[in-house]
């Protein structure tokens, strides 16, 4: 299932000039980094991880035909959050290391915005 916020981002993106191009490239992994910092961050704060998942559901419906009635059955999927133990010293961990490579990611990013900048 693609979900509408990228979609949307998709549009956006074909609509970006070369170098709006370049910086979003350039800050990709950094993005998704901060993505996953803040992620862990409630994580701890919470005490437990959320896990997205999907179920089928199936339901029962009368249907009608050109002389007839009768039962038939509908499945939709339906998402929920579900919480999922997690061990907090291992987040933490993983924190610790993310802000770590964030910071590497930072300096590469800036490196080539300025790629990006000169060559505009």
């Amino acid at each position: 299932m693609i979900r509408p916020a990228l979609c949307a981002l998709a549009l956006l993106a074909a609509c970006a000039s070369p170098q709006e191009r370049c910086v979003a490239d350039a800050t990709e992994d950094l993005r998704v980094v901060n993505s996953l910092i803040a992620e862990t961050e409630g994580n701890i704060s919470r005490g437990y991880a959320v896990e997205t998942v999907t179920e089928p559901r199936i339901g029962l419906a009368i249907c009608t035909g050109r002389s007839n009635v009768a039962f038939c059955t509908s499945s939709e999927q339906t998402v929920r959050d579900r919480p999922v133990a997690i061990d907090l010293a291992a987040e933490q961990q993983k924190l610790d290391g993310l802000i770590t490579k964030r910071g590497e990611l930072e300096l590469r990013a800036r490196r080539a915005i300025a790629q990006c900048d000169s060559a505009a």
